[in-house]
């Protein structure tokens, strides 16, 4: 009797024992380790062992290393599905939490902006700056002409299909995801009705996007944009060169800047100046305003010219006669603010 009293009281020692060991194993994964802890970033590198995992937040004292950290992920069936990628962590976060966090994938997400009117060697410089990819991956992407047909450029180039936007990207994703979102939201903003316009005017989307990055390229003033399409519609119309001298800058290679009589002789299907038509393709991502202008120019426009009256508005005309006077007097106007 003596000895089963012994092995009873033995076994409740035991009990109590695990019973403690449990709920103090409990505590420390569901307790923060400072709850005045400040948030530091964590990499997960892809493959990365739980273990190696903890040992770094251990080390970094984000965790107790007295959590079970890897023996709770494992008995909660999560130990599998940790994602990699980076993560904005605290010792203000339980372990539990943590693990939560990184099973749901709950990524530091990295904003980008891409302007209207930028092309895109710029556009790729700015999400290799911002997103620490080489631009070489980048360029491996846009130059493989499958993945280009895959998205529907039939085009050989990606300049005017990468839709400016704010972009939210998580550390970790490939040249080639975030170009497939940028190209993929651009298609989205091709709704029927936008398609179906098109082909009342006779155009397919790339030649709307190629006219919509001229229009795009030729003013920052909103309400000239179906005007200036108006004009370039009227030149189509009637079989004449189109004369937009942002084309001739982006063939030239010197966008942005000012043209000169050379370069108005730029051997190249994008100049405009040479070649009638509209060029090959887009010469910079046009903005959503420029796509709607391109399918909807001024209603029984009858310009036919334009030209920059140093304001960054535009003088529009129907004569080459009341052209010239326009080009006289802007020419006068520059004269007169460089004195």
């Amino acid at each position: 009797m003596k000895s089963i009293r012994i092995f009873g009281a033995i076994l409740t020692i035991g009990i109590l024992f695990l019973a403690t060991m449990f709920v103090y194993g409990w505590w420390v994964l569901h307790r923060p380790l400072d709850p005045a802890g400040e948030r530091s970033f964590v990499e997960i590198q892809s493959g990365e062992s739980l273990e190696s995992i903890r040992t770094r937040l251990v080390s970094e004292e984000i965790i107790s290393p007295q959590a079970a950290w890897v023996h709770w992920a494992r008995l909660m069936g999560k130990d599998r599905f940790v994602k990699s990628g980076r993560y904005e962590l605290s010792a203000a976060m339980s372990p539990v939490q943590i693990l939560s966090v990184m099973v749901r994938g709950d990524v530091v997400l990295e904003q980008v902006t891409i302007p209207e009117g930028w092309i895109a060697e710029n556009i790729i410089r700015r999400l290799s700056a911002d997103l620490d990819i080489p631009i070489a991956n980048f360029e491996s992407a846009i130059g493989d002409t499958a993945w280009l047909s895959s998205h529907g450029i039939s085009y050989q180039a990606i300049e005017g299909y990468l839709f400016q936007e704010t972009y939210l990207f998580a550390r970790g994703i490939s040249a080639e995801e975030i170009l497939t979102e940028m190209v993929e939201l651009g298609r989205s903003r091709a709704t029927p009705s936008y398609r179906g316009r098109a082909a009342e005017l006779g155009l397919s989307w790339h030649n709307v996007l190629t006219l919509a990055s001229i229009v795009e390229a030729e003013t920052a003033v909103p309400e000239e944009r179906s005007r200036i399409s108006a004009v370039y519609h009227n030149r189509l119309r009637k079989g004449w060169l189109m004369q937009a001298d942002p084309t001739v800058a982006y063939a030239a290679g010197r966008t942005g800047e000012v043209l000169t009589s050379k370069d108005l002789e730029v051997d190249s299907p994008y100049n405009t100046y040479i070649y009638k038509g509209l060029p090959p393709g887009p010469i910079c991502s046009p903005g959503g305003r420029s796509i709607e202008a391109a399918l909807y120019p001024v209603e029984g426009c009858l310009d036919m010219y334009f030209v920059a009256r140093g304001d960054g508005a535009h003088t529009f005309s129907r004569t080459l006669i009341q052209h010239n006077e326009a080009r006289r007097l802007a020419k006068q106007r520059k004269i007169k603010e460089e004195k």
